[in-house]
């Protein structure tokens, strides 16, 4: 009777389990949906400001613009790390954790000092544990992460950029795929970096020159800024910085709620086996104790029929 007592409130345990993940698997599922949409309003602003912010720098001369123009010397490079705020989301923050230590332990050993900034309690927790010191912490983004902690945060980075306190900064973040997949990567902030965009079958030879197909074509382009180019970069550069973060912040949001669906989902999947399994086993210990107590009532019968004979 204890055996199936026992089965029994394992099933009554794991049916209890099995109501919390569901409840937080939907809870995730329906946040998912807003926070794609989200994904994909700034993910196209940042593009196209990328664009603008190329076609200047590239046209006007890479103007002197402190956000533009990399550091003599790299002395001091700050890394930050995007985590969770809560667990419960599968392998998320361990990826994250993961990428952003080798990139700090790589940058050290090219014998460059590191500086972390971590946004997140479970990164917080981590690399406090492991002994690895922190610059700044910032908590309780990661549900909801608001256009102003992006800039807040950012306006840390410039500032210590254009002191001269840090040479290079690299955000860690996972990019969002889908509710199944999320990539932990590295990018780098400042200095702004300013790639060279051709077309389709370009090739670029030198300053002004490209080659497409047989033909070599010199590029000629002459643009009017009003105001000059220098004043447009310095508005709309720090823009540029605090909407990287601020999408950094809205991918891992994401990341982490389609990490966390999907955890959920698979744990109610196991609940469900294991109450099945446990259903299983319950009904074989009944059985096993029914036909027990039948045979001790039709053995005790015999016994008093024997002792009247």
């Amino acid at each position: 009777m204890e055996k199936s007592r026992e089965i029994r409130n394992r099933i009554k345990s794991v049916t209890g389990t099995r109501k919390i993940t569901k409840a937080m698997e939907m809870i995730a599922s329906s946040k998912i949906r807003k926070a794609q949409n989200r994904i994909m309003e700034a993910r196209a602003f940042i593009e196209n400001i990328e664009d603008v912010i190329t076609d200047i720098a590239r046209h006007s001369g890479m103007v002197d613009v402190p956000l533009l123009i990399p550091h003599s010397q790299e002395k001091v490079v700050l890394v930050i790390g995007i985590t969770a705020d809560r667990g419960l989301c599968g392998g998320y923050n361990a990826n994250i954790i993961r990428l952003i230590e080798s990139t700090a332990r790589r940058f050290r050993s090219n014998g460059m000092e590191v500086k972390l900034d971590i946004i997140g309690i479970r990164g917080k927790n981590y690399f406090k544990y492991i002994g690895f010191p922190l610059s700044r912490v910032y908590e309780n983004l990661s549900d909801y992460p608001k256009f102003l902690d992006a800039r807040e945060i950012s306006k840390d980075i410039i500032s210590g950029y254009i002191a001269g306190e840090i040479d290079k900064v690299i955000v860690c973040y996972t990019r969002f795929k889908n509710p199944a997949e999320q990539i932990p990567i590295s990018r780098q902030i400042l200095p702004i970096p300013i790639e060279e965009k051709l077309f389709e079958g370009e090739v670029k030879l030198g300053p002004g020159k490209v080659q497409i197909g047989d033909k070599v074509c010199s590029i000629v382009t002459e643009f009017i800024y009003d105001p000059s180019p220098k004043e447009i970069l310095d508005s709309i550069l720090p823009q540029y910085i605090y909407t990287t973060i601020y999408g950094a912040l809205l991918e891992s949001t994401a990341s982490e709620t389609g990490a966390r669906m999907t955890a959920m989902k698979s744990a109610s999947d196991n609940a469900e086996e294991m109450i099945k399994e446990l259903v299983q086993l319950y009904h074989r210990a009944r059985q096993q104790q029914i036909t027990m107590e039948i045979t001790e009532i039709v053995s005790g019968a015999e016994a008093l029929s024997a002792g009247v004979e």
